[in-house]
């Protein structure tokens, strides 16, 4: 992959022709905002070293957040289960598989695809391993769990059902790649009897889970550009599915974009390009663009209700609700904190190296960082 394109995966997204010889160098970012003299604070809860973290390649390794633990996996190949309340290790397992997606937990697996295709799945109690099956490409994207299945699309378009017991191919299903892309894929999506799986062809796709027969197939992603280069739309950010029909999904270059799941007919787009996951509160969708700008878009309209343009060219993690705030990480271990209602800065860490991720769950923040580190912090709130 060129230079150009790993810039375009960082966890923040910097978009800009830096890579390119005959394009200016990327605007500075602007000083961080005031903060109110009653602002929101973060507590450490507690820390853990998870490997080699990204080991610095740009791959999208998101650790799994479940009820009672959460799952993490690095670069070089280290998994780890800790108990999400103290932090607890309750095992760590050293191999050799070159992690490139996931870990996805869920129904007692946990389960990481690799840089040379493999989908290996381990037993969530104890670690062992489980099976472990070739996908002929690369995997890209965070494999999905059900109460029998494994869903993972590789790097190749095709999308892989495989038996959460024995790694066992169900049924498969050919997508188109486009020449040039991301190489980077949102994780497919389970609900109920369904999967949905975004394309990097910026197409959305519903399919039967038992036998992957397509009930549903509809482009969400343009663009007009004159070249493939301007024309990339690859859907990199997770999908969003509410009310059990409302799926909201974003593309690169494109827009982000509100589809009935049952009809495909689409809703409402707002133009925008990014390659993070999306948020959801208060009635609003809360993306962060390719040039760090974060937006809350009306889920009903798509109507932007408003703009955060104080961390632009900070390399953004995805917005995450923690405790009513909006909350995003940045390049510098930053975490800042948004009021939900207008965007306003309410509070602002050093959480230390780049981050990768946020995750937050009722007042605990649970932050993955590029070089391994997983932390929870605790919301602390001023006093009325």
């Amino acid at each position: 992959m060129s230079g150009f394109l790993r810039l375009l995966l960082l966890p923040g997204v910097l978009f800009t022709l830096a890579a390119c010889s005959s394009a200016p160098p990327a605007p500075e970012a602007r000083a961080y905002p005031a903060l109110p003299s009653e602002r929101v604070r973060l507590a450490r809860l507690w820390e853990v070293r998870v490997g080699g973290g990204l080991a610095g390649d740009n791959v999208r390794l998101v650790p799994a957040l479940g009820e009672q633990h959460i799952a993490a996996a690095s670069r070089d190949g280290v998994l780890l289960l800790a108990d999400r309340e103290s932090g607890k290790v309750l095992w760590k397992k050293k191999t050799t598989l070159p992690v490139t997606a996931g870990p996805a937990a869920g129904y007692g697996v946990i389960v990481v695809g690799t840089a040379k295709g493999e989908v290996v799945a381990f037993a969530e109690e104890g670690g062992t391993q489980k099976w472990s099956v070739s996908v002929g490409a690369a995997v890209n994207a965070a494999p999905a769990v059900s109460a029998d299945m494994v869903v993972v699309l590789s790097a190749d378009g095709v999308i892989h059902a495989l038996a959460r017991e024995s790694g066992e191919t169900h049924w498969t299903y050919n997508t188109m790649v486009p020449p040039l892309s991301l190489h980077a894929n949102a994780a497919p999506l389970i609900v109920d009897n369904r999967v949905y799986v975004a394309t990097s062809a910026g197409k959305l796709l519903g399919l039967d889970l038992a036998t992957g027969v397509a009930g549903m197939e509809v482009r969400v992603a343009t663009n007009n550009g004159r070249s493939e280069l301007e024309r990339m739309t690859d859907i990199v950010g997770n999908l969003l599915l509410l009310d059990g029909r409302d799926l909201y999904s974003v593309g690169y270059q494109s827009q982000l974009t509100a589809t009935d799941a049952e009809s495909g007919r689409r809703r409402w787009q707002f133009d925008v390009s990014s390659v993070l996951d999306l948020a959801e509160g208060l009635g609003n969708i809360y993306v962060a663009d390719t040039s760090g700008n974060v937006f809350a878009v009306d889920r009903a309209s798509g109507k932007v209700v408003w703009k955060q343009p104080d961390y632009a060219y900070r390399a953004l993690t995805a917005p995450t609700i923690l405790a009513g705030m909006v909350a995003v990480g940045d390049g510098e271990g930053r975490v800042h904190l948004l009021a939900q209602s207008d965007g306003r800065v309410l509070g602002r860490i050093s959480a230390g190296s780049a981050l990768v991720s946020l995750q937050g769950r009722d007042d605990v923040l649970y932050a993955w960082s590029a070089n391994g580190r997983l932390a929870a912090w605790k919301v602390i709130k001023p006093r009325p």
